[in-house]
């Protein structure tokens, strides 16, 4: 092994012992250097030196779910919806273990919680998790800061139903959502939207539900899988949607 891919595996050594993470070697780009990724991902410190002398990796990869009892929040602030989500929740997110990644982002990181996998954007344009099923590089082994020393607390309760959160299915086509023509039109022209039209259409079409005296509950359970169709995120569908019925009330 190189000097770096040796460093790398005495700490992965000492990151599994005295975290009890599982950790396999990753190559400098992020992606795993042993043939069946994070699955060959272990804690025993025999078996890691195993791995890194058959493939030899100048990063750790600690994977995340059930076998680490970690939860990574991955945000990435070079997006703008990613960083005033951040601006916004940071509070409720801290204290918690809190890493500097290569790309200027940040892994806050928590207990797992069951149920709880890898979601993509599902809260906004990067905001990123990493649970069951994935796994995450350790970058204070590679240099970065360590911006809060806090051992990982449990997930916040409102950041899990976030993360979990499924909207209601859509009703089966062949059932009309409501006989009221006018009402499907409204909906139908919202599907029907073009990039650059999504998210006007969309408050365009909550308003119009609202005028119409259907609440923010069922109006949700209308749109959003609409929204989800047409490539907007749960998280700025939602925002509209309370929006548009906040402007109603008004």
């Amino acid at each position: 092994m190189s000097a770096a891919t040796d460093e790398a595996c005495r700490t992965a050594i000492n990151i599994a012992r005295n975290a009890g993470y599982s950790v396999f070697p990753c190559r400098s780009d992020k992606s795993p250097a042993c043939p069946h990724g994070f699955h060959d991902a272990s804690c025993d410190p025999a078996t890691i030196l195993q791995l890194w002398h058959r493939y030899p990796g100048e990063l750790i990869g600690v994977a995340t779910g059930e076998r680490s009892n970690l939860a990574v929040l991955d945000v990435d602030r070079k997006h703008t919806e990613a960083l005033a989500w951040w601006q916004t929740n940071h509070p409720r997110l801290l204290p918690t273990r809190t890493f500097t990644t290569r790309s200027g982002g940040l892994h806050l990181h928590y207990r797992h919680r069951h149920g709880l996998k890898n979601t993509q954007g599902k809260i906004c344009r990067g905001i990123d998790s990493r649970a069951e099923g994935g796994y995450v590089i350790y970058w204070f082994a590679a240099g970065f800061d360590c911006l809060d020393h806090t051992p990982p607390q449990p997930l916040p309760d409102w950041l899990f139903d976030e993360l979990t959160y499924r909207p209601p299915p859509a009703p089966p086509t062949a059932t009309p959502i409501d006989p009221d023509r006018t009402l499907n039109a409204i909906l139908r022209r919202l599907a029907e939207a073009r990039e650059g039209d999504r998210n006007g259409l969309l408050f365009w079409a909550a308003c119009r539900l609202a005028e119409r005296g259907i609440g923010q509950r069922k109006a949700e359970a209308m749109l959003l899988p609409i929204a989800a169709a047409i490539g907007l995120t749960e998280y700025e569908a939602r925002r509209t949607i309370a929006s548009a019925q906040g402007r109603n009330a008004a």
